[in-house]
């Protein structure tokens, strides 16, 4: 595990890990009625099973990075993830609210980092 990793290398693709479980972890147990309504609100199918879905991909790609094992399975998981939750929650052009169509689109250029940090593992 990170044996063939320099320092940083494993520092961030711990960091990667921690983002994801973290809020994997803070999301299912205290946000999930919020976001499955929302989800709801914005016509996703199946919304709690959708949910509960994207927990499952986020928990199963942040443990693979996190071990380093099938870390390229992980980060296409997660990339997958970050792809669809961003199209499912950060429609700036639903909202006339400025400063929130400006949060909409702050969050989507840190998720295209995010992703780009996820290449970075393959």
């Amino acid at each position: 595990m990170y044996s063939e990793h320099t320092n940083l290398e494993m520092a961030g693709q711990l960091m990667i890990a921690a983002l994801f479980l973290g809020t994997a972890l803070i999301n299912s147990l205290t946000q999930v009625k919020q976001h499955a309504e929302r989800m709801r609100a914005l016509g996703v199918p199946w919304p709690y099973l959708s949910l509960w879905a994207g927990f499952a991909i986020q928990y199963v790609g942040g443990v693979l990075v996190l071990l380093d094992t099938y870390t390229s399975l992980g980060a296409s998981l997660l990339i997958a993830f970050t792809v669809l939750a961003t199209i499912i929650f950060h429609r700036y052009w639903l909202t006339s609210d400025l400063l929130m169509r400006h949060i909409h689109k702050s969050i989507i250029f840190s998720n295209i980092g995010i992703i780009g940090a996820l290449l970075l593992l393959f």
